[in-house]
């Protein structure tokens, strides 16, 4: 009991110490923005940022910046370096009291539009934080509506009478009322909705009838009757809710989290007995920034910029309190000895569990860490409630010295392929770390046909002892072929085999019609084979290869699995190749590739790649980095 007293004053000193919610000021502090000096920041911002000159902007010295939930350097990377113009007018909200302010609407990006939200911060008359999202249109399904059509309800900007408006407090309680109702959505409804209320996402009016098979509103118009129904019961999850713009005379308020969509199922009824079908199969989450408009109590419209991002992905300005110390080992587990015959079995135990959804089926240690595409999350979520299944044939790289194995297939969401890989670290025999990246179809970037997935023979076979190379060696290739891909003038350090080829999500990139994402369209048509097409500078538009490591080595075969992200900046999408022919990225948007590789490395030369590639957000960090 005392142990628990103790522990419950330390946090309640802490807290107290910090009486206020994320992204709001003490009550002591003095007010010096009010909303015409807080809504004309949101035009400055955007205006400098359609001229890519952040200097326009006073900013505190260590002034914190987000897009898509990953923090890049102030006015460098992003948006900020693809910016080609802004809307002429956004949805803009205030609050005086926290010194808040939010922007809604859309940019161009290097001439294709992108919708566009923000959140920023004044403190003492400078601007301290902003948060971004930024919606690029890559194919995948979510609304995205003509910018030129689109119209911000000017109710947002009305101040609204005495006897319509409501405190604080219950502003952000209907505004969270919201997230519940949406929050496994089974036709209970907790928010208070006005009759007439409307809905605008990403430009699309997603409330209004509409004649489109699939949309919200061809299933139901209306706020509320599109609740009732359970028309999003796939959000498992409204997350990492916060209320940084409260505005009580306009009775706004301006919302951000994340809505996370598990597709343990990929149908499902609503209310009136209709089957839908998920748009999705695989796991995901939606960052948001959304505005609410709320009249005498009730919800009467809502604004909203969302973009998918990784499965449980965070955002920097959303506090957790630390994670609990790490258990100290069992010294049996620690005494216990894995040799490559069991780090194989032991792969091959963990994708059955995972496959079959039963993570109490493989042998844990105490402390373990878990990660899908980069992000950490808890054992039993995401991919181990959406896989089925995943394929017979694998290949499968054991390294007793560094007590991992790595995995390359095929997995299976529901009734779907994605090419997979998977890395194992060990504590004795029990699995401690576990790292697992998904390429899932319909993301840009090479898809090839699952149908045809096979492990080559290259990789299976053992190189006669006098072409092996050693550890060190082959570790030396795989940086050199990474130091090569980021030289911008054509500088080949690595050793190639004249046959090399690599392949990206089952197509080969370095012959025929399909490239590498980023590069200029069919990069084939200029170079053939791995050395040629570094040697040509084809790659001169990724901006640095972060992270990369060494997951585990099999000198027999002389194969190395290894993972890193690439990042795209493309703050020009024209380059000059080696051969001086100027070319132009078929790629429009900042982005980065999380990549899972496999190299086959002969007499020192490499001779093929196999790589799983993965689109993220530009920038993003994995966990493990």
């Amino acid at each position: 009991m005392k142990k628990f007293s103790i522990v419950l004053l330390v946090a309640t000193a802490a807290f107290t110490a910090h009486a206020r919610a994320p992204g709001e000021r003490s009550a002591w502090e003095e007010v010096t923005c009010d909303h015409a000096c807080l809504s004309q920041w949101t035009r400055d911002y955007v205006n400098a940022l359609a001229k890519r000159d952040a200097s326009l902007l006073k900013t505190h010295r260590n002034v914190r910046f987000t897009e898509n939930n990953v923090e890049l350097p102030f006015g460098k990377e992003g948006l900020w370096a693809t910016a080609t113009g802004i809307a002429p007018d956004g949805l803009i909200a205030a609050d005086v009291e926290t010194g808040n302010a939010a922007w809604l609407g859309w940019a161009e990006e290097n001439g294709k539009p992108v919708y566009f939200a923000l959140r920023l911060a004044v403190r003492d008359g400078l601007l301290s934080d902003v948060e971004t999202v930024v919606v690029r249109n890559t194919g995948l399904p979510l609304p995205f509506g003509d910018v030129t059509k689109i119209e911000h309800d000017p109710t947002f900007n009305e101040i609204l009478p005495e006897e319509q408006r409501r405190s604080r407090a219950r502003l952000r309680a209907v505004a969270d009322s919201y997230f519940n109702t949406v929050e496994v959505n089974d036709g209970v409804v907790f928010a208070p909705f006005d009759p007439d209320c409307g809905r605008l996402e990403n430009g699309i009016l997603t409330t209004a009838a509409s004649s489109g098979g699939g949309s919200a509103g061809s299933i139901s118009p209306g706020c509320e009757a599109q609740f009732k129904l359970g028309i999003y019961r796939i959000n498992k999850r409204i997350r990492e809710r916060r209320y940084p713009v409260i505005d009580v005379e306009r009775g706004v308020v301006v919302a951000t989290g994340f809505f996370d969509h598990a597709n343990e199922w990929d149908r499902y009824k609503l209310t009136d007995g209709r089957e839908m079908r998920t748009a999705l199969k695989w796991p995901n989450s939606i960052s948001l920034i959304e505005a609410f408009r709320i009249r005498n109590g009730a919800i009467h419209r809502i604004e909203a910029v969302f973009s998918y991002v990784p499965h449980m992905m965070h955002n920097p300005f959303y506090h957790y309190p630390p994670p609990p110390p790490p258990q100290p080992e069992d010294p049996a587990t620690l005494r216990e000895r894995c040799d490559d015959a069991c780090l194989t079995s032991l792969a091959e135990r963990f994708m059955t569990a995972l496959a079959g959804q039963r993570p109490q089926d493989v042998p844990w240690a105490r402390n373990v860490k878990f990660t899908e595409n980069g992000v950490g999350i808890q054992v039993g979520e995401g991919i181990w409630g959406s896989i089925r299944n995943k394929s017979d044939e694998a290949l499968v790289i054991p390294d007793e010295r560094n007590r991992t194995v790595a995995w390359y297939g095929l997995i299976y969401d529901h009734d779907a392929p994605a090419w997979a890989g998977v890395r194992l670290k060990v504590v004795g025999a029990r699995v401690a770390e576990a790292e697992v990246i998904v390429a899932r179809e319909r993301n840009p970037g090479p898809w090839g046909n699952a149908r045809e997935f096979a492990v080559d023979t290259l990789f299976t076979g053992a190189v006669p002892e006098k072409q092996r190379s050693s550890r060190r060696q082959l570790v030396a290739a795989v940086e050199n072929y990474a130091r090569s891909m980021q030289s911008d003038e054509g500088k080949v350090y690595a050793r190639f085999d004249e046959s090399c080829w690599r392949k990206e999500n089952g197509v080969e990139v370095t012959r025929g019609e399909v490239g590498s994402i980023g590069l200029v369209k069919s990069p084939g048509q200029h170079a053939q084979g791995c050395e040629a097409q570094l040697a040509l500078g084809l790659y001169k538009p990724l901006d640095r290869l972060r992270g990369h490591r060494i997951l585990a080595v099999d000198e027999e075969r002389g194969l190395v699995a290894a993972t890193a992200i690439a990042d795209f900046n493309l703050a020009s999408r024209r380059y000059t190749l080696t051969d001086g022919r100027e070319v132009e990225t078929e790629a429009v948007h900042a982005f980065s590739r999380e990549l899972f590789e496999v190299y086959k490395i002969v007499d020192g030369r490499i001779v093929a790649i196999e790589a799983v590639s993965v689109d993220q957000p530009y920038g993003m960090h994995s966990a493990w980095h």
